[in-house]
C-alpha cells in the first residue's frame, strides 16, 4: 500500500515539476494538487500539502496543510493548519457523535438515515477550498484558520492565532480566538491602498518602481502625480 502511495506521490511530483518549472519553487517532499494554479514567483515549502490558487509573489513556508485561494504578494509562515471539520454541540442536537447525524460512517457504521448536519466548512465546497487570503497579507507561524474564513487585503495574523471569522483589510489580529488588535495604517491610508490596489501592477512595473513599496509617502506621491487616484 505504501509502495503504491509513494509511486503516486512521485509521479505527481514529476508532473508538477514539469508544468510548474520556473513558476513555483518546491521540493520532492512537497505535495501540490494537480489542479492548483500559480501566477509565478511562488514557493511552497517542504512537507507541505497545498491545493488552490496563488497569486504573483506569494509563498507558503514549511509543514503547512492548507487548501486556499491566496492573492498576490502574501507571505505565509510554517505549520499553518486549517480546520474544516465540525460537530454539532448545541440544541436541538443531543449528541456530538456523527453516528446520529451523518452518513459518512466515520467508525464504519451509522444510525442516521440521511445527512442532518453539514460536517465540513468550505469557502468553496465544489473545489474544496477552505479559506481565502487577500493580497499583501502576512500570516505568522502556527496559525489555525477555520474553514469558510476570508482574510482581507493587507491583513496580518500573528503567530499561534486561531482565526474563526473574517478579518478586515489591513487589520492586525492575534489570539485565541483571533481578535483585531490594531490596524496597519490610519483609515485614510487604508482607503488609499484599497483604491490603488498596487499589487495588480505588472512585473515590469515592479521592476521599475519597487522602491515605492518601501515608502508609503513616495507611493502616495507617485499615484497623486500620475492622477491615478
Amino acid at each position: 500500500m505504501n509502495l503504491i502511495k509513494n509511486l503516486k506521490e512521485h509521479l505527481l511530483y514529476l508532473y508538477n515539476k514539469r508544468r510548474l518549472k520556473g513558476i513555483v519553487k518546491f521540493t520532492s517532499k512537497t505535495h501540490i494538487s494537480h489542479d492548483s494554479e500559480f501566477e509565478g514567483m511562488n514557493a511552497v515549502g517542504k512537507l507541505c500539502s497545498f491545493k488552490g490558487k496563488m497569486g504573483l509573489g506569494s509563498y507558503i513556508g514549511n509543514y503547512n496543510y492548507i487548501s486556499a485561494n491566496i492573492g498576490r504578494f502574501s507571505s505565509l509562515g510554517s505549520n499553518i493548519r486549517q480546520i474544516i471539520e465540525s460537530h454539532p454541540y448545541k440544541e436541538p442536537f443531543v449528541s456530538t457523535s456523527p453516528m446520529f447525524y451523518s452518513l459518512k460512517q466515520q467508525n464504519g457504521q451509522t444510525f442516521a438515515d440521511k445527512q442532518y448536519f453539514p460536517e465540513y466548512r468550505y469557502l468553496d465546497a465544489q473545489s474544496e477550498i477552505a479559506f481565502e487570503i487577500g493580497n499583501d497579507c502576512w500570516i505568522g507561524n502556527s496559525v489555525t484558520i477555520i474553514g469558510g474564513v476570508k482574510i482581507g487585503d493587507g491583513a496580518v495574523i500573528l503567530s499561534h492565532a486561531v482565526v474563526t471569522k473574517d478579518i478586515p483589510p489591513y487589520a492586525i489580529a492575534g489570539g485565541v480566538p483571533a481578535k483585531i488588535i490594531h490596524y496597519r495604517y490610519d483609515s485614510e491610508t487604508i482607503n488609499f491602498l484599497q483604491e490603488i490596489k498596487w499589487w495588480n501592477n505588472s512585473p515590469e512595473w515592479f521592476t521599475k518602481n519597487w522602491r515605492l513599496l518601501i515608502d508609503i509617502d513616495k507611493l502616495k506621491e507617485y499615484y497623486i502625480s500620475k492622477n491615478n487616484i
